[in-house]
């Protein structure tokens, strides 16, 4: 609060009034409410990470003229998230942006009129472990860890037992890959953050999908990279706008997610891949492609062979992770690439973790060993929970548009109105988490979309939907059957 120095000695470059415009769009902008408004959309810029915390956000009087609103609007948005533990304030210092206690991942439910909230949260797509599948694999596991205990345990590049086993599958798939190709990382985030730290400079532009998963614009961002992004179309990737990107900007790396994208749940075609593959070797790219949620088709046409598969140079590079076809909290991920850039990625995390666990490595090897099963049963819970999302969007918002999700963790939802940011901030008071469309944004547009992941049981996604579809009404969005609901967009 004002008169409270505190520890602001660490805070981010401030945001530009210019630019924290650019971030908040038009979505929040609406008739007899606009300071709650604003200070809710100020609020979604730092929960979904488009403004780091500690961010120190400009005076009021330098962004009520560039809003277009009054000086006092700003204050009383402002004073709504000082109150509420999102702005920290001190004389001489400004203000700044943080997370009140309870507000971070793993947050206990909030708090409803006096009593707990059986709280929702759909912002996270994840499943529970395959049991009792990871259970007799971790003892498996476990016992094979001898055969290791009279070696140092440090292997950069990840055991051997499990680059082989990974190796094997991208074979399986039609990528013929070797254990030099292979570099086990703590996750496909982790995977990321290798290549960037290793691959990019500050200020460096790096293509991404636009929309894209959050995550892969925060790591950009954390990285000092510029994320450019390159639009999805209606029916998927845009070859001819890759490529024009390219010649014109000049990347390193470009970010994609080639398999039901996340959030859009599109997955590239065989064609697209190939061309997008002879583009990175062309420009001198090295096209990243994101094969986290590949392994989870629930039905409709097999999948295409990896992007890498098209591309036997080494301009195609590929990270994946057990977190969402197997469980989040098995932290393993990988890095398929030129044996040279593994050798090198491999020297590079040495500044970061040396190399990741053992045990956990042992126990990857066990699943992939049985990952037809670790598959079938993925699929088995899938299926009936993505048929609950899909009847309940028909019978409580009819007038919300998405594809059927022919596989991946979630459904991209077409609103109505422009109102994805309002609707979060009011579904978030009601008890329900989800992730707006400005989120997969660098410049906040997509205020017409939100993710609904279907990992939750089918009645918590009834209940979900149920519950958005009420507060839409309230904050703008029509669920009435419009004349024409097919989507304009993604």
């Amino acid at each position: 609060m004002w008169g409270q120095s505190g520890d602001h000695g660490s805070m981010s470059a401030p945001v530009a009034p210019a630019v924290l415009a650019g971030l908040l769009g038009e979505g929040w902008r609406r008739p007899g409410a606009s300071a709650h408004a604003l200070a809710d959309a100020l609020r979604g810029l730092v929960v979904d990470g488009r403004l780091a915390v500690r961010t120190r956000v400009p005076s009021e009087r330098a962004l009520a003229p560039q809003l277009g609103v009054s000086r006092g609007t700003v204050s009383r948005a402002y004073d709504r998230l000082r109150g509420d533990g999102y702005l920290v304030s001190a004389r001489g210092a400004g203000s700044w942006l943080t997370l009140p206690a309870g507000a971070g991942p793993g947050a206990p439910p909030p708090v409803f009129g006096g009593a707990p909230a059986r709280a929702l949260d759909l912002t996270i797509a994840a499943l529970p472990a395959p049991e009792p599948l990871l259970g007799e694999c971790a003892a498996r596991a476990a016992t094979a860890l001898s055969r290791y205990s009279a070696m140092l345990g440090c292997a950069p590049a990840g055991v051997g037992e499990l680059r082989e086993a990974i190796a094997a599958r991208f074979t399986e798939r039609g990528a013929p890959t070797t254990a030099d190709h292979v570099l086990v990382t703590a996750g496909a985030q982790h995977a990321l953050h290798l290549l960037l730290s290793l691959l990019t400079t500050p200020g460096e532009r790096v293509l991404v999908d636009a929309p894209s998963y959050p995550r892969t614009l925060s790591a950009v961002r954390g990285a000092r990279a510029r994320a450019v992004p390159v639009p999805l179309g209606a029916s998927g990737w845009d070859v001819a706008a890759w490529d024009a990107a390219a010649r014109a900007v000049g990347p390193r790396l470009g970010l994609t997610i080639p398999d039901f994208h996340n959030p859009t749940g599109l997955t590239m075609s065989a064609g697209d891949r190939a061309a997008l593959a002879a583009t990175a070797a062309r420009s001198g790219m090295l096209l990243v492609a994101d094969e986290t949620n590949a392994e989870l088709r629930l039905d409709g046409p097999a999948m295409p062979a990896p992007v890498a598969a098209s591309d036997p140079g080494g301009a195609v590079v590929t990270i994946g992770s057990m977190s969402k076809s197997a469980w989040g909290g098995l932290r393993i991920g990988w890095i398929r690439a030129a044996p040279r850039l593994i050798r090198e990625l491999a020297a590079a995390r040495a500044d970061v973790d040396l190399a990741g666990p053992v045990l956990e490595q042992l126990v990857a090897v066990e699943l992939l060993a049985r990952w037809d099963e670790v598959l079938a049963s993925r699929r088995a819970l899938l299926r009936p929970r993505r048929d609950a999302l899909v009847s309940a969007l028909a019978e409580h918002a009819p007038a919300w548009t998405c594809r059927r999700p022919r596989g991946g963790l979630s459904a991209w939802v077409r609103l109505p109105s422009p109102v994805a940011t309002r609707l979060a901030a009011a579904a978030a008071h009601a008890g329900v988490h989800i992730t707006p469309g400005p989120s997969f944004t660098t410049d906040g547009t997509f205020e017409h979309h939100i993710r609904l992941p279907y990992t939750r049981p089918p009645d918590d996604l009834a209940r979900a939907v149920q519950t958005l579809s009420q507060l839409a009404t309230r904050v703008g969005g029509a669920t009435a059957v419009e004349d024409d609901p097919a989507p304009a967009a993604i």
